[in-house]
């Protein structure tokens, strides 16, 4: 930058004694590269223009103000998942073409949670992140309104409100990365990235929920089955609800998903709402655990195109919900507090700064033109005979 400075001095300084000799000449180089300038802005804000954005929510919700568990599990969760996403899922999203940008984080908070989440990002650039506290949203209650009489313990009440909320809080023409806080990209997630950067509108791309146990009628074990409800229509099987990505395009509806949520809430609490029939685990939470989960496969499986065939699974090795982990794992799904050590955020070098670079270069080639034609013109006029040259050096 110094040597760009000294440079741009030296060019003025000599092009400024001569300039009235070849004002003619100096508006044709002005405009020419005032038009060239245009035509690089305008490559590079289309090149930014087709690149994908990405959003990547979590929430931070505790409805009842449970002190100990907000203090010594959720915000160290979403301390530990932020810091393997910026260690290695955002270093990945800037090397890839289609994104070349780290993502965005979009935390839901409650007046409980949300001092606790602006300590999270203290160190984070301001740009890079919203916090959205919900108990402050107007419309949180028209999204929660189906529900004020239901059954929910805190887990269902936060995983419900945060799956709605989406429909109102991320942007649809962006990618969006729908992750619970016991995510964690433990390696660079390449094939995550490649497939994410391959889609196309109105697609998905999802973790499996493996915790299928057993076998089924035909005797295959079921954690090799992708499992669907026991309900008509397209959907998404398979779907685990903490790891699921929205392509530019896919729009999930709230009324879509309340619908899907109610008919769950409105079956018998039977094992038999999945096919084949949920482990045991399905019967926690008054025997509503993981409505949201069930309600996206439904709801997701609409809205994707074509219906039921645009949404597609990761490889359940590499991106693991729950255990063994493999050496080939890059992301894993479960409750292990994985060490994690960030020194600094990602730095976002924006396209607004490179292309003030270019302007400063153009800048600098423009007054060297003209230095070097001055120059060219003294010499003429020392000499006695411009020549051809004579209309260029005139005043």
């Amino acid at each position: 930058m110094a040597r760009s400075m000294w440079i741009l001095f030296t060019a003025f300084f000599i092009s400024v004694s001569a300039y009235n000799r070849q004002r003619a000449f100096v508006q044709v180089l002005v405009n020419r590269s005032h038009d060239i300038g245009l035509l690089t802005s305008s490559l590079m804000r289309s090149e930014r223009g087709l690149r994908k954005t990405v959003q990547v929510r979590f929430s931070l919700l505790q409805p009842t103000n449970d002190v100990v568990s907000l203090l010594n599990t959720q915000v160290p969760f979403l301390k530990n998942s932020l810091c393997w996403a910026e260690k290695n899922l955002a270093a990945t999203l800037m090397a890839n073409h289609a994104f070349g940008h780290p993502p965005e984080y979009v935390v839901y908070t409650d007046n409980h949670t949300h001092s606790h989440a602006q300590g999270v990002f203290q160190d984070f650039p301001w740009h890079r992140y919203q916090l959205i506290n919900l108990d402050t949203d107007p419309r949180d209650p028209i999204r929660m309104a189906p529900f004020n009489k239901s059954e929910f313990d805190d887990k269902n009440l936060a995983s419900v409100r945060r799956t709605l909320a989406d429909s109102d809080h991320l942007s649809v023409s962006s990618g969006r990365l729908l992750l619970g806080t016991d995510i964690k990209f433990l390696q660079k997630p390449d094939d995550f990235t490649e497939a994410a950067a391959s889609l196309k509108e109105h697609e998905a791309i999802y973790m499996i929920d493996r915790f299928w146990q057993g076998e089924t009628a035909d005797g295959q074990p079921v954690s090799d089955v992708l499992y669907r409800m026991n309900h008509s229509g397209p959907q998404c099987p398979g779907l685990l609800g903490d790891f699921v990505y929205l392509s530019p395009g896919t729009e999930v509806s709230m009324r879509n998903l309340q619908s899907k949520m109610l008919w769950y809430m409105n079956q018998p609490r039977l094992l038999t709402r999945t096919i084949p029939p949920c482990p045991a685990s399905c019967m926690a939470s008054n025997g509503l655990h993981a409505i949201d989960q069930f309600a996206l496969v439904m709801a997701l499986g609409e809205a994707v195109r074509p219906a039921g065939q645009g949404c597609f699974p990761l490889d359940a090795e590499k991106y693991s919900h729950w255990y063994p982990r493999t050496t080939k794992t890059q992301v894993t799904h479960d409750k292990t507090m994985d060490a994690c050590m960030l020194k600094s955020p990602q730095e976002d070098w924006s396209s607004d700064e490179d292309e003030d670079k270019l302007r400063m270069l153009f800048a600098v080639i423009l007054l060297l033109l003209i230095a070097v034609t001055s120059l060219f013109c003294a010499f003429l006029e020392e000499k006695g005979d411009p020549g051809d040259w004579k209309g260029m050096c005139s005043s």
